[in-house]
């Protein structure tokens, strides 16, 4: 059995899925293979090629007690609640091509590869997007106590690009993504993912918090950019600054599915809008760093007509938009401040099965 799961980039809407406002997230064509065969034991003997790490878990341990971050455990605990039986020991491979700690969601590929290796084994019928998509937030979410919220183990598990309602609906639909042959760089400066969506999420939840005291029946999603200077006296300036930069995203999400959804979408104006939501990231919850302004500052030097940070920040990676004439002179000024891991990608069709 090989299952593959793709790395995901937020187009549109980082720092929301937590607030259950939406998000654009797209699949790409890097992916985390998880390979395994029964070996009639009753082990399961993981190879983490990428990490040189060997690992065996007996098939019957107690899962009662897991340490947050072991999402292997967290798999089989989470399946193991859902009433699928591994009753079987397997030798299993685990590679990735997809960069580690960099905003492009390892973590829950490697999720979504397993969840789906063992209900492929185990329970075949079970096996849809849908599915996959639930339990992998479960374990990764709702069973670690994890800050973040849906985008990911959905945008994997579904594929291609999606835009997301992370609310009470949550509901989904898929949209075409106009844009091809993007660029992927990872600023190599590593970051801690739960701590600062833990902060973030604190922050901006507590300004909503206060304002709800005022306005019983406030809700973050009905709140229109134009409005979001009468809420300023209800709460401090530092929490007005995270509520103003979530009311904005939210609006800038919306305006970026406008335009995706026209017959023809103006890339230009997409990539303005990618650089307004970068910019909101940057000088409003300050989750760039030194290396990845820098390396935005070059990409737009160099004819970049869209940019932003991915994912949580405080390090990870930058999406970046340009034609493809300009592509090589990116790529090559990157690699000289020091950018080691450069990638060109496209949407994936998500989960695949060899």
């Amino acid at each position: 059995m090989i299952s593959k799961a793709p790395a995901r980039i937020c187009l549109f809407g980082d720092h929301q899925d937590y607030l259950g406002l939406p998000v654009i997230a797209c699949a790409i064509d890097k992916y985390l293979t998880v390979s395994g065969i029964p070996n009639q034991t009753d082990l399961l003997n993981f190879d983490l090629i990428d990490l040189n790490r060997h690992r065996a878990i007996n098939i019957n341990r107690d899962l009662s007690q897991i340490e947050k971050g072991d999402h292997i455990l967290f798999v089989l605990k989470t399946l193991k609640n859902h009433g699928v039986i591994i009753n079987n020991g397997y030798d299993i491979k685990i590679k990735s091509e997809i960069f580690i700690n960099a905003g492009i969601s390892s973590s829950s590929a490697l999720i979504v590869a397993l969840i789906n290796f063992f209900l492929k084994i185990y329970n075949p019928e079970k096996v849809s997007a849908k599915y996959i998509s639930e339990l992998a937030y479960e374990s990764e979410v709702l069973q670690q106590g994890g800050s973040g919220g849906k985008m990911d183990q959905y945008s994997i598990s579904y594929g291609n690009t999606i835009f997301l309602e992370t609310g009470v609906n949550n509901s989904l639909k898929k949209i075409k993504l106009p844009f091809r042959n993007f660029i992927i760089a990872n600023s190599g400066v590593k970051k801690q993912t739960d701590q600062i969506l833990s902060e973030l999420k604190i922050k901006t939840l507590d300004a909503i918090k206060n304002i709800s005291k005022h306005y019983p029946a406030f809700k973050l999603c009905d709140i229109k950019q134009r409005q979001v200077n009468d809420f300023r006296g209800l709460i401090d300036e530092k929490s007005f600054q995270y509520f103003k930069a979530a009311i904005i995203n939210h609006t800038i999400t919306l305006d970026a599915l406008y335009e995706i959804e026209k017959e023809k979408p103006d890339l230009i104006r997409l990539g303005k809008l990618m650089i307004k939501h970068h910019n909101v990231l940057k000088n409003k919850l300050c989750i760039t760093v030194p290396k990845i302004d820098r390396m935005i500052d070059l990409v737009k030097k160099n004819g970049a007509y869209g940019y932003k940070i991915i994912g949580s920040g405080g390090g990870g990676s930058i999406l970046i938009l340009a034609k493809n004439k300009f592509h090589e002179k990116i790529i090559n000024d990157l690699k000289k401040i020091g950018v080691n891991e450069i990638v060109k990608s496209n949407e994936s069709p998500g989960i695949l099965n060899l």
